[in-house]
C-alpha cells in the first residue's frame, strides 16, 4: 500500500468494513510513522480478527476468493493481450 494514502482513518474504516488484511497493511505502514497505542491496539485486533477468519472460513468461500482473483487475472491478460495487439499496429 502507498504511506501516501495510508491514514487511521482509512485503516479504521478498512476494519470496520471488514477488510481485515487492508487494515492491518493500513496501520503497519502507519507504525513507522507512529506507534502510538491506539495503532499497535489496532496492529493487535486485526492480526486476531485475521486469525479467526483464516480459521472459520468454509472451505467454499476461499474456492470462491480463488475464482474471484482467477477471473480477475483472465480479464487483466485479456487487456493485456489488446493492448500488445493495439501497440504491434502502431509501430
Amino acid at each position: 500500500m502507498n504511506q501516501d494514502f495510508g491514514s487511521l482513518e482509512l485503516a479504521k474504516l478498512y476494519e470496520r468494513q471488514g477488510y481485515y488484511k487492508d487494515a492491518l497493511e493500513t496501520y503497519l505502514c502507519l507504525e513507522d510513522q507512529n506507534t502510538g497505542p491506539e495503532i499497535q491496539a489496532g496492529i493487535k485486533r486485526m492480526a486476531e480478527k485475521i486469525k479467526e477468519a483464516h480459521v472459520q472460513t468454509p472451505p467454499g468461500e476461499k474456492i470462491s476468493v480463488l475464482f474471484e482473483k482467477w477471473l480477475m487475472l483472465m480479464v487483466l491478460r485479456h487487456r493485456l493481450d489488446n493492448f500488445i495487439k493495439i501497440r504491434k499496429r502502431l509501430f
